[in-house]
């Protein structure tokens, strides 16, 4: 017997943490959360098609009984990225299902901030993007308060606040955590990664659109472009 009807599937893919949630949608918040997280590094493509036919085994469902998709359009990883967007867009094109997308950055500030932290305080999520760099936002009580940022940690550490999370926050660590650097009031909590059973959540009150219209956030270009750019100019000398 299937244990959820009219299910939404949530995909993330843009760290090094894949994660993946269903859930039922009759209440109009998730209900019969299944969600798994899987530490993928650079096996995003590999891990994504079996993982998802597990989970949804596990929730009793087909993919029928998919009414709504709800994918992370990044930044992040450019090849991860890639790979859930690709397979969500499958999805919606061959369902034709509706797709709500979200920013690894709010996802991530949507989610756990640590014991005694404050639902309504400030939450700045970091995503490591690679070449010394990091995507930097801010969010108070879950709202945007600032732009999406992309550069080094070193120069935006200074426009942290609140709690830090993600997995930029934990490789520079020692940055967001030097009192010479970071503002007062920063603290850093470790081993956040963007999580699907999150992003349930916040597509509740959102309103879906056709898979079509649903483009990846990238903030700079992608690492292959920008190495294909050294090596010409490596050739081209001075």
């Amino acid at each position: 017997m299937r244990s959820l009807r009219s299910a939404a599937l949530a995909v993330t893919s843009s760290t090094g943490v894949m994660s993946l949630a269903v859930g039922g949608l009759e209440s109009g918040r998730p209900t019969g959360v299944v969600a798994v997280d899987v530490p993928t590094e650079r096996r995003h493509a590999e891990e994504l098609g079996p993982r998802l036919r597990d989970l949804l085994d596990e929730a009793g469902i087909g993919f029928d009984d998919l009414e709504r998709l709800v994918v992370d359009v990044g930044p992040g990883r450019f090849t991860g990225l890639r790979v859930g967007l690709a397979t969500v867009r499958a999805l919606a094109f061959a369902l034709d299902r509706p797709v709500v997308g979200l920013t690894s950055l709010e996802v991530l500030a949507a989610g756990p901030t640590g014991e005694g932290s404050d639902p309504a305080g400030a939450v700045t999520a970091v995503v490591d993007a690679r070449r010394q760099e990091v995507f930097q936002q801010v969010f108070v009580g879950g709202l945007p308060a600032g732009p999406a940022l992309v550069g080094k940690p070193e120069e935006l550490v200074a426009e942290a606040r609140g709690r830090v999370v993600g997995d930029g926050a934990d490789r520079y660590r020692e940055i967001y955590t030097d009192a010479d650097r970071a503002p007062a009031g920063v603290a850093v909590v470790e081993g956040r990664h963007p999580r699907a059973l999150d992003m349930l959540h916040l597509a509740a009150d959102r309103e879906p659109t056709p898979g079509t219209s649903i483009e990846p956030v990238y903030l700079r270009d992608p690492d292959a472009k920008a190495n294909i750019r050294t090596r010409a100019e490596r050739v081209a000398g001075p």
